[in-house]
């Protein structure tokens, strides 16, 4: 089975599946609304930053400030590539995260990674990963058995342009949900810069969450530019 027609498979079962409240308590019901509303929003939101960065790169280009890796250096094929990375991450893993299984269950007739190739981004757990055909960039879609996490992995990606779009799309939640950035550090590595950055979503007071995660790695050496998480947790 060839990539494109992999590629249209992974489209069409994502975009049949439509959330359903039935059967689920109040909060159970708000938190897959609000997870339905937010991926309504997702597409708006990334044009709006798309847009954003691209003024900033005509601004600074004009000034003759322009800095190699900076915003204010990327290029299109940059920001299709994270546009690519965060749609996959909005219509799989945030989408799905209130029942990972429904996502499971749609993608288990689909071609999966072999053991050796599933190996490096399971890390030791058991689980699913699937390769996502897409015309800019190489994606990997996992799903951890044992764990309420699902995971994109992007080869290449450029870091700053990839954490402003996941910053607009979730450091705030559609109501009655509130965003609370809950880590925002960077570490200095040997070839250059890690930095991860999250987000939980939930009603006030409650304990069960949504978390969302990114990391990067700003090396050009790196396997893995960019990782994208989502998982529920209790607190």
């Amino acid at each position: 089975m060839n990539n494109r027609i992999i590629s249209l498979l992974l489209i069409s079962t994502l975009s049949g599946f439509t959330l359903s409240a039935c059967g689920k308590n109040d909060s159970e019901s708000s938190i897959e609304e609000s997870v339905v509303e937010a991926n309504n929003l997702a597409d708006e939101r990334s044009l709006q930053t798309s847009k954003a960065i691209a003024i900033e790169d005509k601004n600074v280009n004009e000034v003759g400030q322009t800095t190699i890796g900076s915003v204010g250096s990327t290029s299109p094929m940059q920001i299709a590539q994270a546009e690519s990375f965060l749609n996959i991450y909005s219509t799989t893993c945030a989408k799905y995260l209130p029942n990972l299984d429904e996502l499971r269950d749609k993608l288990k007739d689909l071609p999966q990674l072999t053991d050796v190739q599933a190996k490096q981004f399971l890390k030791g757990h058991s689980g699913s990963a699937w390769s996502v055909p897409d015309d800019h960039g190489t994606f990997v879609l996992t799903l951890i058995e044992e764990k309420n996490m699902c995971a994109v992995y992007a080869n290449k990606a450029n870091s700053q342009v990839v954490e402003k779009q996941f910053s607009n799309m979730f450091a705030s939640a559609p109501s009655p949900l509130t965003s609370n950035e809950r880590d925002n550090s960077k570490q200095t590595t040997i070839s250059g810069e890690r930095t991860t950055l999250s987000y939980e979503w939930a009603q006030q007071g409650a304990q069960r969450k949504m978390l969302f995660m990114l990391t990067t790695d700003s090396s050009a050496d790196a396997d893995v530019q960019a990782l994208f998480t989502a998982s529920m947790i209790q607190e």
